[in-house]
């Protein structure tokens, strides 16, 4: 492991987007982590910011941290379970399926459908198709991605761009949002950038499949889609 510095961070990772890996944290680990210091309508008081390598910053409830292992640095390391709502589930499946060459995804209801074309559904059958992973909310509707790579960034929250405010405003709530608003943030904040128009496809394909009442199956003008 490479030297990190105090504080919630990460081991190297392969660049592919979210790749299952495990996120960590460096010594000394604080016994609680701080308010974040935001306005309540921009992020969430029980909630911090995380992001995936290249993608933008995305609120989540971050987990008590459990010692993981030692490393050679003398430094004692940690791991971290993200949890998040359903609203942003949605945005981070749009974008991993956007920018990976490999993960796709589907709702079920209010189960999440993750499909990995790199792996097989049985590791000794070679014919027995993709792997295939369900991820089911929780009792508190959040949901997680086991062993997957989140980056709990460095940033100075007090000096977030207008922009980036914006969206995670609107990604505080959990009622239809502007979606405009989210897609320019995303297409800023995504590296390599992603045509928006393929963000509304994969959007508008996700909640044609989720069969839910929440998830309506056109990108009609509404409340929740174009920004005047």
């Amino acid at each position: 492991m490479l030297p990190m510095r105090p504080g919630l961070h990460l081991t190297p990772a392969n660049q592919t987007p979210s790749r299952p890996l495990q996120i960590e944290a460096g010594d000394p680990m604080p016994d609680n982590i701080e308010p974040h210091g935001l306005p309540a309508a921009v992020l969430r008081v029980d909630e911090g910011l995380v992001c995936g390598d290249e993608q933008p910053y995305f609120p989540a409830q971050l987990g008590e941290p459990q010692f993981a292992a030692d490393g050679e640095d003398g430094r004692r390391y940690y791991s971290v379970t993200l949890r998040f709502r359903r609203v942003v589930t949605e945005w981070i499946a749009i974008i991993v399926e956007a920018t990976s060459d490999h993960l796709r995804f589907r709702w079920d209801g209010d189960d999440l459908i993750v499909t990995d074309d790199d792996g097989l559904r049985d590791d000794t059958d070679p014919a027995s198709g993709p792997a295939v992973e369900r991820l089911r909310p929780d009792a508190d509707g959040r949901y997680v991605f086991p062993t997957w790579l989140w980056h709990v960034p460095d940033v100075d929250l007090d000096r977030l761009d207008e922009d980036t405010c914006e969206a995670l405003a609107l990604l505080s709530h959990d009622d239809p949002i502007h979606v405009d608003t989210v897609i320019r943030y995303v297409t800023e904040n995504t590296y390599p950038a992603i045509d928006p128009q393929m963000l509304w496809d994969i959007r508008a394909r996700h909640r044609t499949l989720a069969g839910s009442p929440t998830a309506p199956a056109d990108t009609a003008e509404s409340e929740e889609t174009h920004d005047e």
